[in-house]
């Protein structure tokens, strides 16, 4: 009988909270703030809106910086990988446009790299020089879109007393260098075509006459075809893990083990660079070893296309444009495993920065890392 009081005090009290609700209705007698309706004029001082403000504020890198801190040390570290792989591959590519490509952008950088020890007269050559690597860095070699070969601009003479200069200020080697060079670089008649690395035809039947000697693999595309593998090697250390059902002992259960989809894509990259030099050179999935394919996530983009290079499929269309890739930093610490006084230093994460300020000096940084077996931590 207490309890059923108790509650009944507890219930009407609840009823008398409620009661005051209806109290408020008294308020439409404010309703006379009609009046200050003029007020309202003051909400059209939205013009000022920061809101709008706000919009441009959030910066597109920012949300991306995010996106990659979200990712787990071992997706941060396979996407470094992959991208390294990727760079080492474009890099690849420069000797498929033609066997000296490297030799003349290398030689030519080494040029620019001397411009603040030129004196004033022998800069004359370098505004041209700098226009030709961008066409160079833009068509991936020597050639433009339609086949066309890139001239430099300007005269052998002003690139001569370039290269001299560069050599009384210590940067030697280079008149002789360029000189190698010279037809390839202002003779539009002097291997006026992309080389096809398709072997020539033999000769008729009955013919005297030698079969020609078919091309041969650039010199420096074994070594770049090999740093590109160990890339792709060091990738299938970080693959994701996911859940698979596997049989264990007769019974089935679920396991996290590596990602089939990805462990395949990058056996069968393996699988193809491990071909003969030329057969990869002739090979049309060759074609997308290019960042301008593989767009602003090329190790991303090239796990996704293995297949289609894997099986020869030649990527469709025009190559695009370089864009600005944001940069990854790998961050290196002492392994656990170490012995003694050896001390091995693995990838502990990699953290994401800022694009470069120019194509020109992401192409320069690019071309060095494709060209590393090391990590390039700072």
């Amino acid at each position: 009988m207490q309890r059923r009081w108790v509650l009944a005090v507890i219930v009407g009290s609840g009823l008398l909270a409620q009661t005051p609700p209806p109290v408020p209705p008294p308020a439409p007698a404010p309703a006379p703030a009609p009046e200050p309706t003029p007020a309202p004029a003051p909400p059209q001082a939205p013009e000022p809106k920061p809101v709008e403000v706000k919009a441009e504020a959030p910066v597109a890198p920012q949300p991306e910086a995010k996106a990659f801190d979200q990712l787990r040390p071992s997706q941060r570290k396979l996407a470094y990988t992959l991208h390294r792989a990727a760079l080492s591959a474009h890099e690849l590519g420069y000797y498929r446009s033609h066997p000296k490509a490297v030799e003349v952008r290398d030689a030519l950088e080494t040029l620019v790299k001397a411009k603040a020890e030129l004196p004033e007269k022998a800069q004359a050559a370098l505004p041209a020089v700098e226009a030709y690597l961008t066409k160079v860095h833009a068509n991936h070699g020597l050639y433009d879109a339609e086949g066309k070969k890139l001239l430099l601009e300007g005269s052998w003479k002003d690139l001569q007393m370039a290269a001299r200069a560069a050599a009384k200020s210590g940067t030697k080697g280079l008149e002789p260098r360029l000189l190698k060079l010279k037809g390839l670089l202002f003779d539009a008649k002097v291997d006026a075509t992309a080389p096809t690395w398709a072997a020539p035809e033999p000769p008729a039947k009955g013919k005297k006459a030698k079969a020609a000697k078919g091309p041969k693999a650039p010199e420096g595309f074994a070594n770049q075809k090999a740093i590109t593998a160990l890339w792709v090697k060091r990738a299938q250390a970080w693959v994701d893990n996911t859940r698979q059902e596997v049989e264990v002992k007769g019974e089935k259960k679920l396991r996290s083990v590596p990602d089939p989809a990805q462990t395949k894509a990058l056996n069968a990259l393996l699988i193809w660079l491990e071909n003969e030099d030329l057969d990869l050179l002739r090979d049309p999935g060759f074609g997308w070893l290019d960042l301008r394919r593989l767009g602003t996530a090329p190790g991303t983009a090239l796990l996704a296309h293995a297949n289609d290079i894997a099986t020869s499929k030649a990527p469709e269309g025009p190559a695009g444009e370089l864009a600005l890739l944001p940069v990854l930093e790998p961050v290196m610490a002492e392994s656990k495993f170490s012995k003694g006084e050896e001390k091995r230093q693995v990838l502990s994460n990699v953290k994401q920065g800022a694009p470069a300020a120019s194509l020109a000096e992401q192409m320069t940084t690019f071309e060095t890392l494709a060209r590393s077996r090391e990590f390039d931590a700072k």
